[in-house]
């Protein structure tokens, strides 16, 4: 009996150690060959990137719940978005994917001076749980000094509060209260497992002026993956289990 229970808890073992830590879906706002979009300065700044690793879509054009932000149709007068230089902060994922550590020519978006407007992460997380938020985040004097994150687990329909990211002062500053490293992270939360249509929302506040930015670069949203246990190993533990309960029944007998 006891080498019975042995067996079977070094069974579960096994297919436990199997889960692992993968990337959800990442924005570098550069790599495409993986299908992901490339952003571009106003006035051909666009209002929806496809992720370039993983899977998910990041919405700034009114709809899926993200607020339409104005892009000009020439020149660069009063957008809300724009492209700068990136950053070589938070390129290395959970799973090993590296994104993009070029800096240079159009390798962030910026987020201009637009109080109150939000943006939309869609995504899935079918077969996964504990989801974790980071990104790289730098901010002007006159940028957004807060970032409030939400969720949803219906499809947008209600959002539920993740927390706030709190900028600093001066012009460059990384975007982040705790730390100097320039990521700013969410510990893991499990209120989106194995949801389907999730939602993450960011809204942007406290800029100063209209073109006060926050520049935002190598979004990852990383997720455990829990896979199906294979039929092999359900077959081998239904199998040890008759063997229990009938070991079980011949001692009570």
């Amino acid at each position: 009996m006891k080498k019975t229970l042995i067996a079977i808890a070094a069974v579960v073992m096994t297919v436990s150690a199997s889960y692992a830590q993968v990337l959800v879906a990442g924005w570098d706002f550069q790599t495409t060959t993986t299908g992901g979009t490339a952003i571009a300065a106003s006035p051909a700044t666009s209002k929806i990137y496809t992720a370039n690793f993983g899977s998910g879509t990041l919405y700034l054009d009114g709809s899926n719940g993200s607020s339409d932000w104005f892009v000009p149709a020439s020149g660069s007068t009063n957008t809300e978005l724009n492209a700068f230089a990136g950053s070589t902060v938070n390129t290395s994922a959970s799973d090993g994917t590296l994104l993009s550590s070029v800096t240079t020519g159009t390798a962030a978006l910026a987020v201009v001076g637009a109080n109150g407007k939000s943006a939309v992460f869609a995504f899935s997380m079918a077969g996964k749980a504990d989801l974790s938020i980071s990104l790289s985040a730098q901010r002007t004097s006159t940028g957004f000094t807060a970032q409030l994150w939400e969720y949803s687990a219906n499809g947008g329909s209600t959002w539920s509060n993740i927390g706030s990211f709190i900028g600093g002062t001066t012009a460059g500053t990384i975007q982040s209260s705790f730390s100097n490293t320039g990521v700013l992270s969410f510990a893991s939360f499990s209120a989106l497992d194995g949801v389907s249509d999730a939602r993450l929302r960011v809204t942007f506040t406290g800029a100063t002026s209209a073109s006060g930015n926050n520049r935002l670069d190598n979004i990852q949203l990383n997720a455990v993956a829990v896979p199906e246990p294979s039929s092999g190993a359900l077959l081998i533990l239904g199998g040890m289990a008759l063997v229990a309960i009938r070991s079980l029944r011949k001692k009570s007998s």
